[in-house]
C-alpha cells in the first residue's frame, strides 16, 4: 500500500493490517480503507494425488451471528 497518499493530509505512510482489516494513515491517523477483505485460495494435495480448494464460506447472513 506504499503506492498509495492519504488524501486528507497527503501522507503515504499507509499501516495495512490485514489482521483488523484496515489501512490507517499514520500521518494524521485518518481510516482509509476498512473491512478489507483478502481474496486467498490455498490448495492441499489429496492422498490419491488430487488437489481440494482450502477454505470457509461466510454468507451475508452468517455475518452478524458469527461476530464479524
Amino acid at each position: 500500500m506504499s503506492s498509495k497518499v492519504c488524501k486528507h493530509c497527503g501522507s503515504s505512510d499507509i499501516d495495512v493490517d490485514h489482521a483488523r482489516g484496515d489501512a490507517v494513515c499514520m500521518g494524521c491517523g485518518s481510516v482509509l480503507e476498512d473491512n478489507i477483505i483478502v481474496s486467498e485460495v490455498e490448495f492441499v494435495e489429496t492422498g490419491g494425488g488430487g488437489s481440494l480448494a482450502v477454505g470457509q464460506f461466510v454468507s451475508s447472513e452468517d455475518y452478524g451471528s458469527r461476530g464479524y
